[in-house]
């Protein structure tokens, strides 16, 4: 994150911060995908597990 988001930027306020943070979380857990996970993103990658463990999540 640090390379990708908070290095490039010049961040006028806390809110600002925020906000492109939540962005850059949102794209990195739903959009790409990650080597260590099957090439799946983190949220496939969770879908996956409840869909396969269902009763670990109770």
């Amino acid at each position: 994150m640090r390379d990708e988001l908070l290095a490039l930027e010049h961040l006028d306020s806390l809110l600002e911060a925020q906000v492109l943070v939540a962005d850059w979380r949102n794209d990195y857990n739903t959009h790409r995908p990650h080597s260590a996970l099957g090439m799946l993103t983190p949220a496939e990658y969770a879908d996956q597990w409840a869909k396969n463990n269902p009763k670990k999540l109770s």
